[in-house]
């Protein structure tokens, strides 16, 4: 991989190169007086100075090499070395024209040094001053014509062209080499400039691609920073569509279960409902026995009204009365069993309305967790809970007026073995007493009253037996809109739970669209 370059790198490697241009001349010089090196031209004061000269120059490019180690830039140093080099070749040359006038005219017509001031004008360029050079061909032009005037005293003539026997030298050609050392001076020095110019709008580029470079990265590192938020709330977001499908499916779980207890509690409350038609039918049935219990009982009366009329009818009168007062022990303890199973039927009753609270609360309890899905489960649980104990009211009446009942039909039973042990007495006293069958005929209208009582409590009974029924039916048909209603509730969480699935995929396709934008913001 090529090393990178910059504008310190590149005005080091101009100054080194016009180090090493410097020792180049140095040691070509030394080559050329080497060359023309003998005990003749060692003491004329071209080849002297030349060989100062090229002392000087390895000298001053030993140094610069030396200065600029490290990829330095010493710009005094290079700017004086310049002025340095240009001196020499100038000096050089006037004391090229100090050797007479034969040497001083070939120095003339020889332009080896004219090319050496060429080569250090251009090479000044190196140091990147457009100044300094344009100062240099000014500094070596006035040199150069120095020289040429000192080679016009040392005895050589201008003329037109150049000729060596009259010692005659051109005047045009010199000063055009002295004008032409000003032009390249001044060629270098815009060439130096332009390049400047163009150096500070490559540098200016530069700035303004660095500040695009250093925008773009802002915007990658914004754009990593918020896809890095996005991921995070993506994550956050598929998390919380988990947890709510999963107590969706709870929900819908424990919505399956109660609507499994309210088919139950739908088929108990039927047989509920069958049980307390069956007690209605036995309500009726015994009121209708108590009515002819009642008929019985005129008839006996009449016929103690006929047994004191007619005594001699008392003992076959007595005989049906007991017979008569022995079957209704036997029904009175018929009913007394009957209420004892109604009693166990209002316990049973009782036992639903309080497991059908005991439901409706649990409901009400799961519909509060669901929040506002189960608002609608709520209502139908509290209107449960009020059926409930509606229910419970209606049967603790019942079991009340049950109580009261078996009291009253004990007190009659045992009235009625009362009446069958006097009737027993009185069979054996008929002849005997009249009073007794007085005595009995009040019995028996006392127990006609008590009888016409329990008809009408038989027929009160019936009546909230018909009510209960109708709360049963009530009952039945609220747990059956109850299940319609958690089936719809069940359909609606199904479709809930399958639309939280759907989300949660589409949130599993946003998350992977995330991970490769942050892979493209970090690439």
């Amino acid at each position: 991989m090529p090393k990178k370059m910059n504008h310190h790198s590149v005005v080091a490697g101009g100054f080194r190169l016009a180090n090493y241009i410097r020792l180049g001349l140095g040691l070509l010089f030394t080559l050329s007086v080497a060359g023309s090196l003998d005990a003749e031209n060692l003491k004329t004061y071209l080849i002297q100075s030349e060989i100062i000269a090229v002392g000087i120059l390895i000298v001053l490019g030993g140094i610069g090499i030396f200065l600029m180690r490290g990829n330095r830039t010493p710009g005094a140093f290079v700017r004086i070395a310049a002025v340095i080099d240009m001196t020499i070749v100038g000096l050089v040359m006037i004391a090229g024209t100090q050797d007479g006038t034969e040497r001083a005219f070939g120095l003339a017509v020889d332009r080896n040094l004219y090319a050496v001031f060429l080569i250090f004008l251009v090479s000044s360029a190196l140091v990147g001053s457009a100044k300094l050079t344009f100062l240099l061909s000014l500094y070596g032009a006035v040199l150069f014509a120095t020289a040429v005037f000192l080679v016009h005293l040392s005895g050589v003539k201008f003329g037109h062209q150049n000729d060596l026997s009259a010692e005659v030298i051109g005047m045009a050609p010199f000063i055009s080499a002295n004008v032409f050392i000003v032009v390249v001076g001044g060629i270098v020095s815009a060439g130096i400039r332009i390049q400047k110019r163009l150096s500070e709008i490559a540098a200016e580029g530069a700035r303004e691609n660095q500040a695009l470079v250093e925008s773009l990265q802002g915007q990658k590192s914004k754009m990593a920073d918020f896809a890095g938020e996005l991921d995070r709330a993506t994550h956050q977001f598929q998390t919380f569509i988990q947890d709510t499908t999963g107590r969706i499916e709870t929900q819908a779980a424990a919505l399956e279960e109660a609507n499994a207890v309210t088919e139950e509690l739908t088929a108990s409350s039927a047989q509920t409902s069958e049980t307390v038609q069956g007690q209605s039918r036995g309500i009726e049935q015994m009121a209708g026995q108590s009515v002819e219990l009642k008929k019985v009982i005129s008839s006996i009366t009449e016929s103690n009204q006929n047994l004191i009329e007619s005594a001699g009818d008392a003992l076959s009168s007595m005989e049906t009365v007991q017979a008569t007062v022995e079957g209704t022990t036997k029904t009175l303890s018929s009913l007394e069993e009957a209420f004892a199973s109604v009693s166990k039927i209002t316990g049973i009753m009782t036992e639903i309305a309080e497991k059908t609270n005991l439901l409706s609360l649990n409901a009400a309890i799961e519909a509060a967790r669901a929040g506002d899905s189960g608002r609608g489960f709520a209502v139908v649980a509290d209107e449960v809970s009020k059926l409930a104990e509606y229910t419970g009211q209606n049967v603790r009446q019942i079991a009340n007026i049950v109580s009261e009942s078996i009291s009253t039909i004990d007190s009659a039973r045992k009235q009625s073995d009362e009446a069958v042990k006097q009737t027993a007495t009185q069979r054996d006293r008929t002849r005997l007493t009249n009073q007794q069958v007085e005595q009995t005929t009040g019995l028996l209208e006392q127990q006609a009253s008590i009888l016409e009582s329990f008809i009408k409590e038989l027929e009160v009974q019936r009546a909230k037996a018909a009510d209960v029924l109708n709360g049963s039916r009530e009952q039945i048909d609220g747990q059956k809109e109850l299940a319609k209603t958690m089936e719809s509730l069940d359909r609606e969480i199904t479709e809930i739970n399958e639309a939280s699935r759907g989300l949660l995929s589409g949130i599993e396709d946003i998350s992977r669209q995330v991970t490769n934008l942050k892979e493209l913001s970090n690439s």
